[in-house]
């Protein structure tokens, strides 16, 4: 059986054209323990390529001119200031609800080559796909300057205007786009219920339709000098980010940035270029990361991460650069300090305290539990206990229920904690249809409560669940299963007739003890398995351990 993996962005780089950008010649295995040391993962490097897995966190690396830079700092190489130019543009703004936040440049001066134009794009795609949470969140768009005339407008428009997507030889109206081509299927679902559609119009027309396409009239090429920027999203911080992260691209190539005004009910002007400052102190680095280092040493790690750093007498002020996004907190930099000073060279210490080492009542419940199952031929699965509404309510059957929502989510797999086991294992079974069956699977494993009577406001809870795929999966299977589970704990338990909407109704029960609701049992309604597209009787049980 497999199980769904989620992985970091891995993007694929020139080998060459990195060690040009880096300035510096190097050898495969000292450049991946550069790489590996700076925090992505080297997967391998060939003659021509270098192929890198990326932690999401660290945008400004997804291009190979911020890994450079990153590099470069990290040997203690020079990197050119970054600055850029007073607008000269103007770019008119009217509010469009479903998409309500745009930033823009210009970039001028600018030698294209294929491979740039190609490395340009892969830099979209990466940053949409994760980044932009698949262009619902940031969308960016790369425009021929010289081919926009007159007046720049960011405007909805009705879905009847018309233009020429990328790649296209003849007008389609907005809609026509939705329906007929590959992007339009694909992002579409983003803004087709809105009542406008975001547009930049210029005095030709549309020449941009974010999140979708941009028109082919104002298409990159190998010809093209000076490049408009525009940015749009649902979000104003990521929308500034992503466009730091393309400034850093093209004044690390050489080209001139600059600045846009765009005029709405109120004025701005994008990109906002602007570094800040954390404070951090010479105790902070020795409480956290336990070693006792001096302000002029922390001074050297921080620059080596790419840091301005100025020091008075108690604090060490830690200058962020526009295009490090991840920097969030103090702590951010203390991790920038932990990596420049190298993990290998941090000592293990034991703790100075004594204790003695005792396995957790609740494991060994666990374990116990684990062995009847396995002797039932179950076989166990782990899933993450990130999850989101969709799978835990919408899938299920449910409304979405009350959860613990994750304040800034990576990934929109993952925007909340998990309260119930059985989502997660009838996603299993989905992801498996082709094995064999029986299918027997289960999970120990936690969930997450409200509860306010806590500090934290919320509770971990051990269950265990398992599922029955098969033919002859019915609801006194599994009944007979949580029999022979309570017995191992010399505990009798009871069944009451519950009507859940994720259930065969009159195939559920309630597994109760000592007059306390521990967890269910039953047959998953056709409802469900249809969300699923899983075509086979499915049984379940889920009981909470910590009542044993």
């Amino acid at each position: 059986m497999v199980e769904e993996c989620v992985k970091m962005p891995t993007i694929t780089f020139d080998k060459k054209e990195l060690l040009t950008l880096v300035g510096k010649k190097m050898k495969d295995e000292e450049l991946e323990n550069l790489i590996n040391s700076l925090k992505p993962n080297v997967e391998k490097i060939t003659e021509n390529e270098v192929v890198i897995e990326f932690t999401s966190d660290r945008v400004d690396y997804f291009s190979i001119e911020g890994l450079a830079r990153s590099i470069r700092s990290y040997l203690g190489l020079k990197n050119q200031e970054l600055k850029i130019q007073k607008p000269k543009i103007v770019v008119t703004y009217e509010s469009v609800p479903v998409r309500p936040y745009i930033a823009c440049a210009v970039v001028r001066n600018l030698e294209l080559t294929d491979s740039l134009i190609k490395s340009l794009m892969n830099l979209q795609e990466v940053i949409h796909e994760n980044y932009g949470r698949k262009r619902k969140k940031v969308a960016i768009g790369l425009h021929d300057l010289e081919k926009i005339k007159g007046q720049i407008k960011y405007t909805g428009a009705s879905r009847e205007e018309k233009f020429v997507p990328l790649g296209e030889r003849e007008e389609m109206s907005l809609i026509e786009v939705l329906a007929k081509t590959e992007k339009g299927k694909k992002y579409g679902h983003i803004i087709s219920s809105a009542n406008k559609w975001p547009v930049f119009v210029d005095e030709i027309g549309i020449f941009s339709f974010p999140p979708i396409l941009n028109s082919d009239r104002t298409k990159v090429t190998e010809e093209t000098k000076n490049i408009f920027i525009d940015i749009t999203g649902t979000d104003k911080n990521a929308v500034n980010n992503v466009l730091n992260i393309f400034s850093l691209v093209f004044l690390e190539r050489g080209a001139t940035v600059e600045a846009v005004k765009i005029k709405g009910e109120r004025e701005e002007i994008t990109p906002k270029f602007l570094e800040r400052a954390i404070e951090i102190t010479k105790d902070d680095v020795k409480k956290f990361l336990g070693i006792d280092l001096d302000e002029e040493s922390i001074k050297k790690l921080l620059e080596k991460m790419d840091y301005k750093v100025s020091l008075t007498k108690q604090k060490i002020i830690a200058i962020i650069k526009p295009y490090r996004v991840d920097v969030i907190s103090k702590f951010d930099v203390l991790e920038d300090i932990a990596i420049a000073f190298g993990y290998e060279n941090f000592e293990p210490e034991l703790p100075n305290v004594f204790t003695q080492g005792e396995v957790h009542k609740i494991e060994k419940i666990s374990d116990e539990v684990r062995e009847v199952l396995v002797g039932y031929g179950f076989q166990e699965v782990v899933r993450p206990i990130l999850t989101n509404q969709k799978l835990q309510f919408e899938k299920m059957n449910l409304k979405n229920g009350e959860t613990i929502k994750i304040l800034n989510p990576v990934s929109e797999l993952y925007t909340e904690l998990r309260v119930w086991l059985l989502p997660g294992l009838l996603d299993f079974l989905a992801k498996n249809t082709r094995e064999s069956y029986p299918q027997k699977v289960f999970e120990i494993g936690d969930v997450v409560l409200k509860d306010e009577t806590k500090e934290t406001n919320s509770i971990n809870i051990r269950k265990v669940a398992g599922v029955v795929a098969d033919n002859t999966s019915f609801f006194s299977g599994v009944k007979r299963i949580v029999l022979e589970i309570s017995k191992i704990f010399k505990k009798e338990v009871s069944f009451e007739e519950m009507s859940h909407p994720s259930f065969i109704e009159g195939r559920a029960a309630k597994v109760v003890l000592n007059g306390k609701e521990i967890g269910f049992i039953g047959e998953i309604n056709p409802l469900v398995l249809e969300n699923f597209k899983i075509y086979m009787p499915v049984s379940t049980f889920e009981l909470s351990l910590e009542d044993f």
